[in-house]
């Protein structure tokens, strides 16, 4: 695999203006947005002690726990995707990933960490892609399934998104990494922000040194209309620059009901 030149990615610019919005195929049926939101104390953010809230089987709980009262900041289209219908099981999203990047570095990387399947090495162009979310079935938090086709290989894996026992919200991967997560609302957008990564194993924790961590993680959605949104992902690495790229648009699938 060659050297890719890091101008050929292009990371994501956190500022507050949108850009204007992709062609859209015809609008896909959306559950409608819970107007409700849960109440602030004890959640994330609170510097007491935390409450935790109940199991829920909509997704869009744990977003409106970890966001608080920014929940309703967030644009209805994308509280709307996040929000299971009556008897609906789980979310499907699927499209395609634009553009998969990563530099040689980077691909050694994900060779490294294969066994946890969280980054694929490959480059590769119009890549069909699938994403699946249900609620866990105990606590509050999410099941993820990511499902990359490749021409060569199907690359899918799997990860848990849960509220911490202090509100702080934790993503855990396969072979013991885990990631601790940051959201931030802005106008059109939900970003997903790291704040460092952990190894987990039977309930405990073990922060990684900050020379261990593959960079810093960025993934912003990015909505464009009431059924079409972009992704973009973006590992940078404070000493060797960007490492991976990714960029696609999705919409949501009607989901079987149970």
């Amino acid at each position: 695999m060659e050297l890719l030149n890091p101008a050929c990615f292009k990371p994501t610019i956190l500022d507050s203006a949108g850009t204007g919005p992709l062609p859209s195929k015809p609008q896909a049926n959306a559950a409608s947005a819970s107007a409700a939101a849960t109440s602030d104390r004890g959640l994330a953010g609170s510097r007491g002690e935390t409450r935790l809230p109940e199991a829920s089987s909509d997704l869009a709980a744990l977003l409106r726990a970890a966001l608080g009262a920014r929940w309703k900041l967030l644009h209805p289209h994308i509280q709307a995707r996040f929000t299971l219908g009556e008897g609906e099981a789980q979310a499907e999203y699927v499209g395609n990933m634009h553009q998969v990047r990563c530099t040689r570095l980077g691909g050694l990387f994900a060779r490294a960490i294969r066994y946890a399947r969280v980054l694929p090495h490959q480059n590769a162009d119009e890549v069909p892609f699938r994403f699946d979310v249900r609620p866990l079935r105990s606590g509050l938090g999410w099941i993820k399934t990511r499902t990359y086709h490749f021409i060569d290989e199907v690359f899918s894996f799997r990860s848990r998104m849960l509220l911490g026992e202090n509100g702080e919200l934790l993503e855990h991967f396969g072979g013991g990494l885990g990631m601790r997560v940051r959201l931030e609302v802005l106008p059109n957008r939900l970003v997903f922000v790291d704040q460092g990564f952990f190894l987990h194993w039977r309930g405990l924790r073990l922060p990684l040194p900050r020379p261990f961590w593959p960079g810093r993680f960025v993934l912003v959605h990015r909505d464009l209309d009431a059924a079409h949104f972009e992704v973009t992902i973006d590992v940078v690495h404070p000493w060797f620059g960007p490492l991976f790229h990714q960029d696609g648009t999705f919409e949501r699938m009607e989901a079987a009901r149970v």
